[in-house]
């Protein structure tokens, strides 16, 4: 009997801690859970609403193009034509339009037309796309490449210099105005060529 109570008391409870720790092992697996599909959530509205805004700034694209084709050449958009400063080329307009990312801006025109309706709605900002129409210069031609000053030119008198024909437009488009409710905002570029 002595060796019964002795062994009874020598025992420690094991599943305790082992139930323990399964719970904690259990626990940390849920919440991992839990953020992963949060962060899939998150992911998945992010791309909607850049797929929405990508939409928007190519309706935008589109209505800057129409508004190019159909009116006179001389009358769309901003002179953006190189300059030269002591033998360097001068850029007298950026790249990228001044406040394309920070605000309206003086030359930003509203998509308005209906025929270029965007998701404003959708978006939750009601505010439509805009776009910045760049007057590049006049092209076209024979030697719109380049080609009248080659070898080939020069030696065998092939290229003829026809005058330019067309007249050349950078257009940059964005989804919305920025503002502060931090929508997504996507900007494109394209080149439109008018002919004369």
């Amino acid at each position: 009997m002595k060796n019964l109570n002795s062994s009874v008391l020598r025992q420690y409870g094991a599943a305790l801690p082992i139930a323990l720790i399964m719970l904690l092992i259990s626990t940390m697996v849920g919440l991992a859970a839990i953020r992963s599909a949060t962060n899939q959530e998150k992911m998945s509205a992010n791309m909607y609403d850049r797929s929405l805004a990508y939409q928007a700034a190519e309706a935008a694209l589109r209505a800057a193009e129409n508004k190019i084709l159909s009116s006179d050449p001389q009358s769309v958009g901003k002179d953006c034509i190189q300059s030269s400063q002591n033998g360097v080329a001068v850029a007298s307009c950026p790249t990228i339009p001044e406040h394309t990312f920070t605000g309206a801006g003086s030359n930003w025109e509203t998509v308005t037309n209906a025929g270029f309706d965007v998701n404003t709605t959708k978006r939750g900002d009601n505010s439509p796309p805009q776009y910045y129409i760049e007057r590049v210069g006049i092209v076209g031609g024979t030697d719109e490449l380049g080609t009248g000053s080659s070898a080939n030119c020069d030696n065998y008198a092939g290229c003829d210099q026809t005058s330019p024909t067309a007249m050349l437009y950078r257009v940059t488009a964005r989804s919305s105005q920025p503002s502060a409710n931090a929508r997504a905002i996507v900007v494109l570029q394209s080149n439109v060529k008018q002919n004369l």
